[in-house]
């Protein structure tokens, strides 16, 4: 009987700002985890100096479709004032580990 293979999780690193300017960029970084997508995906912001509710918005884009592939999404190593700020408007559990 052949086994299939074991999950994997994708890792993307984004650098640099998560703005208006460089939404883009970061987007067709994102797509090739998007149509390839197996396992789960953990996007890691600890190289990201900036985040604006455009870079917000990307994450949510990013966590509803992986999540509506069955792709499990996490978001890792968040600013604490971005948590803070964000969870105000109820967007907390784009940072929460693993995900909502």
């Amino acid at each position: 009987m052949a086994r299939k293979p074991a999950p994997s999780k994708q890792a993307l690193v984004f650098e640099g700002d998560l703005d208006i300017f460089s939404i883009h960029q970061q987007w067709e970084l994102a797509l090739p985890l998007l149509t390839t997508g197996n396992g789960s995906t953990e996007v890691d912001l600890s190289s990201v100096g900036d985040l604006d509710l455009s870079g917000l918005q990307l994450l949510g884009a990013l966590d509803r479709d992986f999540r509506s592939k069955g792709i499990p999404f996490s978001v890792v190593g968040a600013k604490a004032e971005w948590v803070t700020r964000f969870a105000a408007l109820g967007l907390g559990h784009l940072f929460s580990e693993g995900g909502a």
